[in-house]
């Protein structure tokens, strides 16, 4: 056996001998800074600033909400035009439950999401653990989501976004746990997962179920019968949940040509990038892809900062940046010696970075959209910097044992 991969496996062995009920300790007391930080940051921003500075879309929601609040209360006899057109709407409808029974009070939604944020990390433990079997590496990737500021801004806001990332980790988790053993209301929450995110961002529900689906079929070998008979039931529910949604979803399948018209359309305003690429053809998308990661990834870049809400991003994106070497090392490590537990992420984290390499042009819109995967690429990181150490200690602990010369 390899080194760092004795020095993994002994360490992990160490935490759980030595560590146990104070680990779990750790993790509560994390996700109550995590909670008391999202619930500061929403009332501040709610109180210093204005829906229109990081997400105009929020005057959009509880506009929109608030009427259909009104219409179920009587107040109102024309149902809200937005929500007969066809998309998405469950977010509407959350907020417009909140409104029906609190009242009319934007804040009251923003609490409601950082509570869903603080769950978000939680979820991010629970997959960073299967992933790498080690409870360091999952407390340090949700350390990393509980702190990282874009992934605490969008879900103290008036906006779905933060729904979406916790759906596509609760995939992750409960595919993972019925890959494990069977259980009946795990497959509830799997399916209602499946169903529920199609309602919040139609576009990345194959990216994200799919994974799901094939990692059942991968995974856990001493089981083929039983994991592939949930595979079909899985295939199944995505299949129904696709075919519910509405037989003119138009888009049911993302080809380049729709992407190309995507990116045409988020080609608007002073954050535009490279508006005029075109990637029709997959010859033209390959040549492309380099620079659409890059600013995907990237983006915004310290050189391009225009004004406050660019600024306010810069921290970030430089800890971002210092942590690829470690992203980078933590997918290699997870490819080579965890492959069958972290093939799921790892499909999902190439599928939504790629699509939305070729589709983004707008470095804005980016950087939202970046949240929906960022958690993934902080369990690579964590993953990497836990890797890094054990090789170092397994190093160390070959030198010191060494015979000396």
């Amino acid at each position: 056996m390899a080194p760092c991969t004795s020095a993994w496996a002994q360490g992990d062995l160490a935490l759980r001998t030595v560590t146990g009920s104070s680990g779990n300790q750790e993790l509560r007391q994390l996700l109550k800074r995590a909670f008391i930080l999202r619930m500061g940051v929403a009332i501040l921003l709610h109180l210093l600033s204005t829906d229109a500075l990081f997400a105009p879309d929020q005057e959009t929601y509880h506009y929109f909400a608030a009427w259909l609040a009104k219409y179920w209360s009587g107040d109102f006899l024309i149902y809200p035009w937005k929500l007969l057109e066809p998309g998405p709407s469950a977010y509407y409808y959350i907020v417009a439950a909140l409104y029906y029974v609190f009242g009319e009070w934007p804040l009251i939604p923003k609490l409601v999401n950082a509570i869903v944020g603080t769950v978000t990390v939680r979820l991010v433990y629970d997959v960073a653990v299967r992933i790498s079997d080690r409870p360091s590496v999952a407390l340090r990737a949700a350390t990393y989501a509980a702190y990282f500021p874009s992934l605490v801004l969008w879900s103290v806001l008036n906006i779905r976004d933060c729904w979406v990332v916790l759906l596509i980790a609760l995939i992750c988790r409960e595919a993972m746990i019925l890959q494990e053993g069977f259980r009946v209301s795990t497959l509830l929450v799997l399916v209602s997962a499946i169903f529920a995110i199609i309602q919040f961002r139609d576009y990345i529900f194959f990216a994200v179920t799919a994974p799901a689906a094939v990692s059942f079929l991968v995974r856990n070998r001493r089981h083929v019968l039983r994991n592939t008979v949930l595979g079909m039931l899985v295939v199944m529910a995505i299949i129904y949940a696709d075919r519910s949604a509405g037989a003119d979803r138009s888009k049911r399948s993302i080809d380049l040509d729709t992407l190309q018209v995507i990116r045409q359309g988020t080609a608007v305003g002073a954050s535009t990038f490279a508006p005029t690429a075109d990637i029709s053809t997959p010859g033209k998308a390959v040549a492309f892809l380099p620079v659409g990661l890059a600013f995907f990834l990237l983006a915004p870049f310290p050189w391009t900062i225009s004004n406050l809400r660019q600024a306010i991003t810069l921290p970030e994106m430089i800890f971002f940046y210092s942590l690829i070497p470690a992203i980078v090392r933590g997918m290699l490590h997870l490819v080579r010696h965890r492959l069958t537990n972290a093939l799921m992420v790892l499909l999902i984290t190439a599928g939504l970075t790629l699509g939305y390499a070729l589709g983004e042009a707008n470095a804005g819109t980016a950087y939202r959209h970046r949240a929906q995967i960022l958690a993934f690429y902080l369990i690579f990181a964590a993953v990497g910097v836990e890797a890094r150490q054990a090789r170092r200690e397994g190093a160390g602990a070959l030198r010191a044992t060494s015979p000396a010369m």
